[in-house]
């Protein structure tokens, strides 16, 4: 009897061999990916920024890391540590883990325990059994090994997607910090604006008294004042706001009160000129596509695999009574049983047939996903580096109107000086400087914007800030 038992334990070993099972080759893989209708009429230009023979550990990060301040690094590394999308997505990522091990039970048996006692109404006996039941679904075609592989990719997948969670947390925690920065210049300039005008607006009265000027002038420029002021209270709000965002971006109650500094760090890197084609390739969300591919693969090998014969090997230990008593004979005289199964299905009105089919289309729809995802991430460092190369051209045209607008004031201050000009022009030259510096803020502002969705656009290794 022991020896048929091995017999059948060896026989189900090498059954488990997973005869139909196959692992997905970079080979056909990259045959999915090339089988897509969105790329197909894509043509990437010669001139193209991707380098395709140069190594990402070449790249210098300088461009980005000039960005870098104390409190940004802080506020980063805090929201990493208590942003409430992060913390859920951890838990989600916890329960993909643990389906992800369910998954990989079935390829062991199962062994339950069986206690159970009747009654036999006509004689009035009472029949008891207590057994040990195993049953073993052989994986002859690799059905269950492809599940659990399923799952595994299903798992890098979501791993991967909560790395780009975590990138955009700390974009949005760098692009909100900023915005704040900016507001803080912006509520300086306007008010110092809000003071030349006002200064303006004493000329004025001074002019109306000699009759160089009248009513109307006045009632221009405190209407001016007035509009300003408005203005400034809209910015103090939306500089609030955005503190609030702050806040509640690092998992702080969202009440205003955070401060941050009234200047930007000046940027002494340029960006380069043309970038690794493996960082395109490595960014979060093309890799979650890829191990999608990896999952509809499997999904699809499991599909083939439900159409075959499944044979499953069952056996049990214990022992049946008349009475409670006789459960002790499982120790002096127990039963053993061991039997198989084979099932293999017939008619099923083609759901199985059908149910191949679905998953077919489900892995075109994903190979479809990840070239779209592929072509998102050219347009991102394409229109990144457009704004890039746009500001840059824009701020030193700004920068030049600003040095000729100083120059101009220090002419007029001189020329006050020995009476050839009036302090009523200098007052205005002086608004149209605070004007110009604060649309260079915006343009400073919009340039870190950029650098950071370019950052992005890239892969953004060691989320902002390593």
């Amino acid at each position: 009897m022991y020896k048929r038992f091995i017999m059948a334990g060896i026989l189900a070993v090498s059954l488990s061999s997973c005869i139909g099972y196959k692992e997905p080759t970079k080979e056909n893989i990259a045959e999915l990916k090339e089988k897509n209708e969105i790329a197909s009429h894509i043509t990437i230009p010669d001139e193209w920024i991707f380098d395709r023979n140069a190594n990402s550990r070449s790249l210098s990060y300088d461009w980005i890391t000039d960005l870098k301040t104390p409190q940004l690094e802080a506020l980063i590394n805090e929201g990493m540590q208590y942003n409430a999308d992060i913390i859920i997505a951890k838990e989600k990522l916890n329960q993909i883990e643990l389906a992800m091990e369910i998954a990989g039970t079935n390829l062991y048996p199962s062994v339950s325990a069986v206690a159970n006692t009747s009654n036999n109404l006509v004689s009035e006996s009472q029949i008891s059994r207590l057994a040990l039941k195993a049953s073993w679904e052989i994986d002859l075609w690799g059905k269950n090994k492809s599940a659990q592989m399923a799952s595994t990719s299903d798992y890098f997948s979501a791993k991967h997607k909560s790395t780009l969670l975590h990138q955009s947390i700390a974009a949005m925690i760098a692009k909100a910090y900023y915005l704040n920065i900016a507001g803080n210049i912006q509520e300086n300039r306007i008010e110092g604006y809000i003071q030349k005008t006002k200064e303006l607006e004493k000329l004025y009265g001074i002019q109306k008294k000699v009759g160089t000027a009248n009513a109307l002038d006045l009632s221009n420029i405190s209407a001016e004042i007035i509009s300003l002021e408005g203005y400034l209270e809209k910015i103090r709000n939306a500089n609030r706001q955005s503190r609030r965002s702050l806040e509640l971006l690092t998992g702080k109650y969202p009440e205003g009160k955070l401060t941050t500094q009234n200047f930007f760090n000046p940027v002494q890197n340029n960006i380069p000129s043309s970038f690794p084609l493996e960082l395109l390739e490595s960014r979060s969300d093309i890799q979650a596509y890829h191990f999608q591919i990896e999952k509809a693969f499997y999904e699809v090998q499991q599909a083939n695999a439900a159409r075959l014969p499944s044979l499953t090997i069952s056996s049990s230990l214990g022992t049946a009574g008349s009475n409670v008593e006789s459960i002790n004979s499982l120790f002096t005289n127990p039963l053993l049983r061991v039997g198989g199964g084979l099932v293999s299905p017939i008619f099923n009105g083609g759901k199985l047939k059908k149910n191949i089919e679905i998953k077919n289309s489900q892995q075109k729809q994903v190979v479809e996903e990840y070239s779209k995802a592929v072509l998102n991430a050219l347009n991102e460092v394409e229109s990144s580096l457009a704004n890039l190369n746009s500001l840059e051209k824009q701020s030193g045209f700004n920068r030049k109107a600003i040095n000729e607008l100083k120059n101009n004031i220090s002419l007029t201050e001189k020329q006050i000086k020995v009476g050839t000009n009036n302090s009523f022009i200098l007052i205005r030259k002086q608004r149209d400087l605070l004007k110009n510096e604060m649309n260079l803020i915006n343009l400073e502002l919009q340039d870190k914007m950029e650098r950071i969705n370019l950052y992005m656009a890239l892969g953004a290794q060691n989320f902002i800030f390593s």
